[in-house]
């Protein structure tokens, strides 16, 4: 269980903890807002819940679904299916509809163990699909209860001999053209997922790690596994808030955590306090850095910000590693990845010249499988024997590299990735919408919003206000868009291809509608007047 800088032992997901319970038993793995959980307690629950999974039926290679914000329990349900060789596939807890319908159909779920609060979202899901799905929950529907697969009381390892090369878990990421791909993940790409964080951050044995992530983020899973292979305490908490952040580093004595999306901006803009100058933190891995005022940050909260670049199917290719890194750039490649810019022709580009950044790994395994049931994604993804991230990009002579955007129309907004193509799909499923187009605007934390430039029947006289409610009844809170903006047809290429750069471009018009500025603001539990 090395993480030594130069080595990188792909091993199994749930091997870590393993590894530790055996050596340190009794040491605390695990903090959440009431609970301390050793090494040793973990993995008894863990082997519990796997046998429990073996008594209903779950096979090995078999999908089984889960829809959960991050707990103890999650933790153990998702090392109990690595344990018996089955397929984790998280589902992000604001899935409804079609996107849920699609992440069921696609991995032909059979089980999904499910918090009781998504379990009528899951019912209304699972009856649009032509075979039988069993949710694993607490709810009076659920025949077989999710508190007796905790309970068991089998803690035996289960005898099932998994290899790292097989799948571990699917991982939905947004789709661009099409519908979202699952990315099939083995326990060797998992594993080396967190052993980069590691090498990154420099993870170590005395540090406690704090993860606010949900586990359908890449990021919340290689926190999870460098905590691991490190031996590491991980503070849990099941949702991100931005008033109790310092005060649990604090209670938690955390020294590391991730910042996604506009994180280092809220930091920035909270009032003066103690935690200023007196936290345990000692580094940030932001994704991406704020450059335009990480000198600030980093002395006034007195600690380091690191910085890499990745994505769910390649791994943390390129990081900051702690070296002195030119204002912009996201670091050098990783010494397990090469890393290049190619042009639209496969042709590596010299430095400086901007184009997409492809990837290949020096071990196996260390990638994604592929695009479950998509095999002609999964080969234009790995044309010429290179991974095409679709992200554009450039190095420079020093080989320091910068990302610029991603090449299609994915957007990414509150932490979370957003296809264009989805949304435009429920955009239109709107009885007074005849087409849309949707494109990422300007966002004040680093990160897009979404625009929906939309054209309405002749004879509608439906308002902004009546569109935004109907998306957030039938999306994601994350994906609703924030402006709104109507045309009386959409700007198209001679062959009818809609012109999205030119929308870009225009962004925010005059003639746009702004929720925000019509004091509405849309939130998980729906929307809210401000």
């Amino acid at each position: 269980m090395s993480i030594d800088k130069g080595k990188l032992s792909p091993e199994l997901v749930h091997e870590g903890l393993d590894y530790w319970a055996d050596i340190q038993p009794n040491e605390v793995f695990l903090l959440t807002n009431d609970q301390k959980v050793t090494f040793g307690q973990m993995r008894e629950a863990t082997n519990a819940a796997a046998n429990e999974l073996i008594k209903i039926g779950v096979k090995p290679g078999e999908m089984v679904g889960v829809m959960m914000s991050g707990s103890r329990e999650y933790l153990s349900i998702w090392l109990a299916i690595s344990k018996i060789g089955a397929i984790e596939v998280p589902i992000n807890t604001a899935y409804k509809g079609m996107l849920l319908e699609h992440v069921i159909n696609t991995a032909k779920l059979r089980y999904v163990l499910s918090a009781n609060d998504h379990v009528e979202t899951l019912e209304a899901a699972c009856s649009k699909v032509d075979f039988d799905v069993e949710i694993i929950s607490d709810a009076e529907s659920s025949s077989i209860k999710l508190s007796a697969i905790l309970a068991g009381r089998d803690t035996a390892c289960p005898s099932v001999k998994v290899n790292a090369e097989q799948a571990a878990c699917v991982l939905f990421t947004s789709g661009t053209t099409g519908p979202s791909k699952g990315v099939v993940m083995s326990h060797a790409h998992q594993v080396s997922f967190g052993t980069s964080f590691n090498n990154i951050v420099s993870l170590k044995k005395a540090d406690t790690t704090y993860n606010y992530l949900p586990f359908f983020h890449i990021a919340a899973k290689f926190l999870a596994l460098g905590s691991l292979v490190a031996g590491a305490r991980m503070a849990l908490t099941p949702t991100f808030s931005l008033s109790r952040f310092w005060p649990d580093v604090e209670k938690f004595e955390a020294t590391v955590c991730i910042a996604v999306g506009g994180l280092c901006h809220m930091l920035r803009g909270l009032p003066p306090s103690e935690f200023d100058f007196k936290n345990s933190l000692r580094l940030i891995y932001a994704v991406p850095r704020p450059t335009e005022f990480l000198k600030e940050f980093e002395k006034r909260f007195q600690l380091e910000i690191a910085e890499g670049y990745g994505s769910t199917e390649t791994n943390l290719v390129v990081y900051t590693d702690g070296q002195k890194t030119p204002e912009g750039s996201c670091g050098r490649s990783s010494p397990f990845f090469d890393v290049v810019i190619m042009d639209e022709a496969g042709n590596v580009l010299p430095p400086n010249a901007s184009g997409e950044i492809c990837v290949r790994p020096h071990h196996p395994n260390t990638v994604m499988k592929g695009y479950l049931d998509m095999p002609e994604k999964t080969l234009e993804a790995f044309s010429n024997l290179w991974l095409h991230t679709g992200d554009r990009g450039y190095v420079d002579k020093d080989g320091f590299f910068y990302f610029q955007d991603r090449m299609k129309d994915a957007m990414r907004r509150r932490g979370e990735n957003i296809s264009s193509f989805e949304v435009e799909r429920m955009v239109n499923a709107h009885p007074d919408v005849v087409e849309s187009a949707v494109v990422a605007a300007d966002s004040e934390l680093d990160e897009d919003e979404v625009l929906a430039v939309i054209v309405l029947k002749e004879e509608s006289e439906v308002t902004n206000e009546q569109l935004l409610t109907f998306f957030a009844e039938t999306m994601p809170y994350f994906m609703v868009p924030r402006y709104i903006r109507t045309l009386d047809k959409l700007p198209r290429t001679p062959t009818q291809k809609v012109r999205k750069v030119e929308l870009r471009q225009q962004g925010v018009t005059q003639d746009t509608w702004d929720c925000i500025l019509a004091g509405l603001k849309v939130t998980k539990n729906g929307i809210k007047r401000q």
